[in-house]
């Protein structure tokens, strides 16, 4: 089944209705006895938006069912349509109209990951949140995220590091003051300047190319590391070099030496960690 989740929670809802349950028409459930999805990766609803919802629903009723599975005590629990759910309490409604389900508790993750990724309803921390909860949750690599999500795997990573920033500043995140843009530029830092360069976007409004141009004054100078028995200062580096130096690591978003002698040398393109290894490798070896 996972590979249907690319294609959207339609496609996936119609194929489980064909293998699964070919007879099951849509019925209505009273709303106290749906549980929360408890792999809902959505924690903020717009109460504008709710309430326009609601208003709607009042006037016109629910068109598009609730999706929902059978729990062992006969209860139902909510897979997909949540939004729906809670403006329809806001709506004074005792009861909903339903489709029953039958899904694992990992396709009911996922069902709950594609309608609200795919109706750009979660904010950047909760998306990476749900993938990070498929991670853990169901042993899944990045790659398979990247599969039944239909985004590439520097996404889903790039996405996956915004939960090493610090809380203030996921914060800023969530209530859309910084942008995931702005974030890679404040990770490129070390952890104890992150938190000031974050305030100092806010304060002066920098554009995320603003912010990656400043990040770099942020960056401690590297002090170059002595060879065994050298008794004399290093040569200066050719301005050549360094300019070259500077136009890879901003490009590539990582800290590039170039080691230089006599026309020989190599390039040394440093990472802190697994997601930023494969993040650097699909820059370099990009899909087709």
């Amino acid at each position: 089944m996972d590979e249907k989740l690319g294609r959207g929670l339609d496609a996936l809802i119609r194929d489980i209705d064909e293998q699964e349950n070919p007879n099951t028409g849509i019925t209505t459930v009273p709303i106290i006895r749906i549980m929360p999805n408890r792999y809902q990766p959505r924690k903020l609803f717009a109460e504008d938006k709710l309430q326009e919802l609601a208003d709607s629903i009042r006037e016109n009723g629910i068109i598009q069912p609730i999706i929902v599975t059978k729990t062992d005590e006969s209860e139902y629990e909510l897979i997909a349509g949540e939004r729906r759910l809670e403006a329809a309490k806001l709506a004074g409604l005792s009861e909903v109209p339903v489709i029953v389900r039958s899904v694992s508790q990992k396709e009911q993750l996922q069902l709950a990951i594609v309608e609200n990724i795919q109706r750009e309803n979660l904010n950047p921390m909760e998306e990476a949140t749900a993938y990070q909860q498929l991670i853990e949750d169901f042993k899944m690599s990045h790659e398979q995220v990247s599969e039944i999500m239909g985004k590439d795997r520097s996404t889903i990573t790039n996405s996956l590091r915004l939960l090493r920033l610090q809380t203030p500043i996921q914060d800023m995140i969530v209530t859309g003051t910084l942008t995931p843009g702005h974030a890679r530029a404040i990770l490129s830092l070390e952890e104890n300047k992150q938190l000031d360069f974050a305030f100092d976007i806010v304060e002066n409004a920098l554009s995320v190319r603003q912010a990656e141009e400043k990040a770099r004054e942020y960056k401690p100078e590297r002090k170059p590391r002595p060879e065994k028995h050298e008794k004399r200062e290093r040569e200066p580096k050719d301005p050549i070099i360094l300019s070259l130096e500077e136009r890879l690591s901003e490009h590539l978003g990582y800290k590039t030496t170039i080691q230089d002698k006599e026309n020989k040398g190599r390039i040394v393109i440093e990472y802190r960690s697994q997601d930023e290894f494969y993040d650097l490798v699909n820059k370099l070896n990009p899909r087709e």
